[in-house]
C-alpha cells in the first residue's frame, strides 16, 4: 500500500523537479536531486552507526543545509526527531533530552560547548555526531562518515501513524511538554497550507522560523509539497532580510508580528525592491491592526494572510486569506480546510454566535498526544476535541477572533477584562514598539490592570501619558491602573510574550 509520509515528498520532489533549487543557504546551494542524494548518504551512514527505525534522535542545528538534509535523513530511517531549541539554556536542553528518552545527539558545530556541559548527565544518549566540525573526544564527524555512502533510499517502511517528531512546546506555563507529530499529521497539516494558503510551485520562500519551531517545520513541509525553494538564514537579521528580498527573488515570507515590527523599524525601507514577493503571513500570535496596514504599503504586490495555530494542531487552525484581510482586519480567519473548530463555555456547551468561548479543533492534523504524559493529554484532548486554551468569538460569516488566552482574561470590580483589546489601543500608539497587559493581585478590586509598554528609540512618555492615551480609546474600567516601562518583552522562540515572566517580576 502506498504510503504518505514525510521521506516520500522529498523523493517525489527529486523525481519530479531533480534540477531545480531546493535549499539555498550561506554554505551554498542544492537541488532536490542533490538534497535526496545527501539525505541517504547520511540515513545510510548513522544506520550503519545503530540508527534504526523508532529510535529518538536530540537535534541542535541553526538553519541551513545541515539540518534539512539531517531531519530527512533520519525520518528516512523511521527515526523520530527531536529538534532541541538553539535558544535554550544548557539546564532547558538537559532536561528535554532526557525527558525525550534520546539516545543519539546530533548538533551543529556551534553548539559543541553547550551539549558538553551537560553531556555527562545525559545517560540515555549513547553517540554523539556533530555536523561541520572535525571528530573530537567521542564526537563523531557526521560529513566524514557519510563520504562514499549510498544516494539510493534505505529500505525502511515507514507507516504514516508512525511518530515523525517529538516537538517541544516553549513552557511559557511550566515544563515543556513533548507533542507527537506523526507523518500523517504532517501530511495533513501540509495539506491544509496548500489548499488555504498562497503557495505555488516554485516559490522561492525565505525561512527563518528557526526548525525547532511547528511554523517552521510546516513551512518546512508545505515547501516540500509543493516543490519551493527554500532560502535559509541563519539568525534573524532584519536588514539582512530585506537584502534577501533582492537578491534571492523572494516570493513569500512568514514572520511573527514581533519580528514584522523589527522589520518595520529599519530605516529607508524604501530603497529595497520587494517587487518579488507575492505572500505574507504571520503567525504565532495575533498581528496589530497598525502592523498589518504598514506590511501592505511596503509590498505592495504581496497578499497578507495571518494563520493561528499551535505545536498541537500541526500550526494550522484557522487562516485569513489576502482577500478578506482588508474587510476582517481583526480577524484571524476561518479554519483550514480540514479542520472543525467550535467555541464552548466553562461547561463545554456550545456559545452563541458573538459570544466568547475557548476555542476547540479537531481534524487529521492534531496531534497523537503528549509524550509520557496522559493526563495532560486526556485534558486537553476531549471526545476528540483538543482544547486550545484560547478565548475567541465568531462573527456571522464563520470568522474568527481570538479574545485572549483564557489564563490571561483579567478580572477586576466583577468585570472580564481581555488584554488583548487593550494592547490593540497601545500597539496604535506611535511611540509605542511593544505592549503586553497582566492583571496583578490588588486587594480592593481582585486584580489591577497592569501594562508593560517597551518604546521606540528616541522616543518617550510618562506612565499617566499611556493611560490617558488609553482612556480615550477604551472605557475607563479598561484601562491600566500602572504602568512599566522596559526596553523589550521576554519572548518565547515562537515570539509570544511571556506574561509569566512578566507576572512574576
Amino acid at each position: 500500500m502506498f504510503k504518505m509520509t514525510v521521506p516520500y515528498l522529498l523523493k517525489r520532489g527529486a523525481f519530479k523537479h531533480p534540477d531545480r533549487e531546493a535549499i539555498v543557504s550561506e554554505a551554498g546551494r542544492w537541488t532536490y536531486a542533490q538534497w535526496e542524494a545527501n539525505a541517504n548518504k547520511r540515513a545510510w551512514a548513522l544506520a550503519k552507526r545503530g540508527i534504526s527505525k523508532g529510535d529518538h534522535v536530540a537535534t541542535i542545528f541553526l538553519n541551513g543545509n545541515q539540518v534539512l538534509e539531517t531531519y530527512l535523513a533520519l525520518m528516512k530511517l523511521g527515526a523520530v526527531i527531536v529538534p532541541l531549541n538553539v535558544r535554550f539554556s544548557a539546564k532547558e536542553l538537559h532536561y528535554i533530552v532526557n525527558h525525550s528518552d534520546a539516545s543519539a545527539l546530533i548538533l551543529s558545530h556551534e553548539f559543541e560547548s553547550t551539549i558538553r556541559e551537560i553531556k555527562e548527565d545525559l545517560p540515555k544518549v549513547t553517540q554523539y555526531f556533530m555536523s561541520g566540525g572535525e571528530a573530537s573526544r567521542n564526537m563523531v564527524a557526521l560529513e566524514e562518515i557519510y563520504q562514499g555512502e549510498s544516494e539510493e533510499e534505505p529500505p525502511v517502511e515507514i507507516e504514516e501513524e508512525d511518530i515523525a517528531s517529538i516537538l517541544y512546546t516553549a513552557g511559557t506555563t511550566g515544563r515543556p511538554k513533548g507533542v507527537l507529530l506523526s507523518h500523517r499529521n504532517c501530511m495533513w497539516g501540509a495539506v491544509n497550507c496548500v489548499c488555504d494558503v498562497d503557495l505555488q510551485p516554485g516559490y522561492r520562500v525565505l525561512m527563518v522560523f528557526p526548525l525547532y519551531h511547528a511554523a517552521a517545520f510546516m513551512i518546512l513541509l508545505y515547501d516540500l509539497f509543493v516543490g519551493c525553494t527554500n532560502v535559509t538564514m541563519r539568525t534573524f537579521d532584519p536588514k539582512r532580510v530585506m537584502e534577501l528580498i533582492e537578491e534571492e527573488k523572494i516570493n513569500r515570507m512568514t514572520f511573527p508580528p514581533t519580528v514584522w515590527n523589527f522589520i518595520l523599524q529599519l530605516p529607508d525601507l524604501d530603497k529595497y525592491d520587494t517587487s518579488s514577493v507575492r505572500s505574507l503571513s504571520s503567525g504565532a500570535e495575533s498581528m496589530p491592526l497598525e502592523t498589518k496596514k504598514r506590511l501592505l504599503e511596503l509590498f505592495p504586490n504581496a497578499g497578507l494572510g495571518e494563520t493561528y495555530g499551535m505545536t498541537e494542531t500541526s500550526a494550522t487552525i484557522t487562516t485569513l486569506h489576502p482577500k478578506d484581510v482588508l474587510r476582517k482586519m481583526a480577524s484571524v480567519g476561518r479554519p483550514f480546510v480540514n479542520v472543525e473548530i467550535r467555541l464552548v463555555d466553562d461547561k463545554d456547551r456550545d456559545v452563541a454566535m458573538g459570544e466568547v468561548g475557548e476555542i476547540l479543533a479537531r481534524g487529521p492534523g492534531i496531534m497523537v498526544g503528549y509524550y509520557k504524559d496522559p493526563e495532560a493529554t486526556s485534558q486537553t484532548i476531549k471526545g476528540g476535541w483538543l482544547h486550545t486554551g484560547d478565548l475567541g468569538r465568531l462573527d456571522e460569516e464563520g470568522f474568527l477572533y481570538i479574545v485572549d488566552r483564557k489564563k490571561d482574561m483579567i478580572i477586576t470590580g466583577g468585570e472580564n477584562i481581555y488584554p488583548r483589546e487593550i494592547e490593540e489601543v497601545l500597539y496604535a500608539h506611535p511611540k509605542i514598539l511593544e505592549a503586553a497587559v497582566i492583571g496583578l493581585p490588588d486587594p480592593t478590586w481582585g486584580e489591577r490592570i497592569h501594562a508593560v509598554v517597551a518604546l521606540k528609540e528616541g522616543e518617550s512618555l510618562t506612565e499617566q501619558e499611556v493611560i490617558d492615551y488609553c482612556k480615550g480609546h477604551i472605557a475607563s474600567f479598561k484601562k491600566p491602573k500602572s504602568v512599566e516601562f522596559v526596553e523589550r518583552l521576554p519572548r518565547s522562540p515562537a515570539g509570544k510574550v511571556l506574561k509569566r515572566i512578566l507576572k512574576e517580576a
